[in-house]
C-alpha cells in the first residue's frame, strides 16, 4: 500500500492581500476622537514579507498630529508579515511606533487595528475594502 504525504496547503495566499484597500475607521488619540477615511497599499511576496503604505484623512473629529503640529491627513511607510495559515497581517510603521494587525474577513474585506504607544498615543479600528485593480480592465 502506498500512502502519499502532502503538506498542508495554507488557507490563504499572499495574492489574497496584495493590493490597495480603502475604508473608514474610528480613532482615539491624545487630541480626542475622530472618524477617518483609511487606506492601505501593500505588496506581499511569496515568503509573506510585506512592504507598503498606510494612511488616513480626517472626515470628522479632532484629527491627528505630526509631532506637535495638528494634522488632518497622514501616511506612513510600513513593513510586516502575512500569515497565510490564519489570514492575519502584522505591520509596523517605519517612522513611528504604530503597530497594525489585520484579519481577512472575506476575499474583499479586512479588519484592521492600529495601536501606538508613547507621548502621542493612538488607537484605531477600521474595516477596509479591496480596491479593484484597474490595470486588468480593458479600455
Amino acid at each position: 500500500m502506498l500512502i502519499g504525504f502532502t503538506g498542508c496547503q495554507p488557507k490563504y495566499s499572499h495574492h489574497d492581500m496584495t493590493g490597495t484597500w480603502r475604508g473608514t475607521g474610528h480613532t482615539i488619540n491624545s487630541r480626542g476622537k475622530s472618524f477617518t477615511q483609511k487606506f492601505l497599499v501593500i505588496e506581499i511576496d511569496e515568503n509573506g514579507l510585506v512592504d507598503g503604505t498606510s494612511g488616513w484623512e480626517l472626515v470628522t473629529g479632532s484629527g491627528g498630529h505630526d509631532g506637535e503640529t495638528p494634522t488632518v491627513t497622514a501616511s506612513e511607510e510600513i513593513i510586516g508579515v502575512f500569515d497565510p495559515d490564519t489570514g492575519k497581517l502584522h505591520l509596523v510603521e517605519m517612522r513611528e511606533h504604530g503597530i497594525l494587525t489585520g484579519q481577512i474577513l472575506d476575499h474583499d474585506r479586512i479588519r484592521m487595528v492600529l495601536v501606538q504607544s508613547g507621548k502621542k498615543p493612538v488607537a484605531s479600528t477600521f474595516i477596509l475594502d479591496r480596491v479593484p485593480d484597474t490595470t486588468d480592465v480593458e479600455n
